[in-house]
């Protein structure tokens, strides 16, 4: 097809039209995200939403700005087509309808990744095998050389034979912000991170305490949040290998945010933690990306933690989370009882009148905290957590 017939269709097709697009969310997440997606600079409505995931229609501006601002979401896909698929043959022949040099870099054959529920196709690795060679055969067709490209990924989902195939336009999952270049044990995955922000009512004006830092994840939220940050601003993503993708629309959309961005007269947020090393490596990544204006790093133990002093004027408050070690983490599980229970009692008595987050991994440790918690029930690599907001009592 020439080049410039190509570049036209797809600007009939893909850029110009309203597509169905799909956001991937931590489970109990999805209100949020859909709040998210209706602040956008255009905003996006919801169509429909379901435990892990939201539907809705976007143009590709729209989708583009989703990834680059939204902090809640796992991923964003782009909708490629819906059909019944009950045999293998009707799976290649549905998956040769779509015009794949609309979608994917020349002679691309993107990594499949399949699920099935209740279908006559249920093996996920011959549903994959049968939709690359779909593929392929479609780029040979047009006398080009297939190659397997891992960067650009799609999602065939399959559900009482009805296929959903669908294009990631994230790449890396979103939680990767492009910040972190060191980890910590078992860190908690920044897009939770900034759900669980949300939850307890954390904004910028407020102070925040990060007693149990370790890799830093809450403190590095929040001070992209203070500073009006984008959380994809550091990142790249899969839709800038498209043929739809325009360099200098994206430029603008970058431009516009960073004019957003705001220098701050001192730390609000506050990360501390037992371990010297952790806090040296996050101290390192705060000061290579200029949050160092947001971000105060120390080697502390929290049970020595005194808060920080308010400012003139203002009653004594703030937010204070706190994901502790828990379980391999920690020690044997018949300890853990005790060791929220310190926590309690170091927060009733050091820091009346601030906001507590509190991560707990079960349900028999809610009543461990002495004053009132809302629980929410969260999930985060493949583990059941709670997560206890509250106010301790003046």
């Amino acid at each position: 097809m020439p080049a410039g017939n190509l570049d036209k269709q797809i600007k009939r097709h893909v850029i110009g039209p309203v597509q169905a697009c799909y956001a991937v969310t931590p489970p109990g997440t999805e209100a949020l995200c859909a709040r998210e997606l209706a602040d956008l600079p255009e905003p996006v409505q919801v169509d429909a939403a379901e435990t892990g995931g939201l539907s809705f229609a976007a143009r590709l501006a729209s989708l583009y700005q989703a990834n680059l601002y939204v902090r809640t979401a796992g991923r964003f896909l782009l909708r490629l087509a819906r059909f019944k698929a009950t045999n293998f043959r009707q799976l290649e022949r549905q998956c040769a309808e779509v015009v794949w040099a609309w979608y994917l870099p020349q002679g691309a054959v993107p990594e499949c990744k399949v699920t099935a529920h209740a279908s006559r196709l249920y093996h996920s690795q011959a549903v994959a095998q049968h939709v690359t060679a779909a593929i392929g055969a479609y780029w040979r067709a047009q006398g080009i050389v297939p190659l397997a490209l891992t960067a650009q990924a799609l999602y065939l989902r399959l559900d009482q034979d009805i296929a959903t195939l669908s294009l990631d336009s994230s790449g890396a999952p979103l939680y990767r912000r492009g910040l972190k270049i060191h980890g910590g044990k078992a860190p908690l995955r920044e897009n939770l991170a900034a759900a669980i922000l949300t939850m307890a009512g954390y904004t910028p004006d407020l102070p925040l305490l990060d007693p149990m830092c370790g890799a830093g994840t809450f403190a590095l939220e929040a001070a992209l949040w203070a500073k009006r940050i984008p959380p994809g601003f550091y990142r790249e993503f899969a839709f800038m290998q498209w043929p739809a993708f325009r360099p200098k629309q994206w430029q603008h959309l970058k431009s516009t945010a960073q004019n957003e961005f705001r220098r701050l007269s001192r730390p609000s947020i506050h990360a501390s933690d037992l371990d010297a090393e952790a806090c040296r490596r996050l101290e390192a990544c705060i000061v290579q990306h200029h949050l160092d204006d947001a971000v105060e790093v120390r080697p502390r133990d929290f049970f020595e933690l005194k808060p920080p002093l308010p400012e003139p004027g203002r009653a004594p408050s703030g937010l204070i989370v706190l994901n502790p070690p828990y379980g391999p983490r920690l020690a044997p599980e018949e300890r853990l009882g005790g060791f929220y229970r310190q926590i309690g009692a170091k927060l009733a008595a050091d820091f009346k009148g601030w906001h507590v987050a509190l991560l707990v991994p079960g349900p028999h440790l809610i009543r461990t905290q002495p004053y009132p918690t809302r629980a929410i029930p969260l999930r985060h690599g493949g583990l059941s957590l709670i997560l206890l907001v509250g106010r301790v009592g003046h």
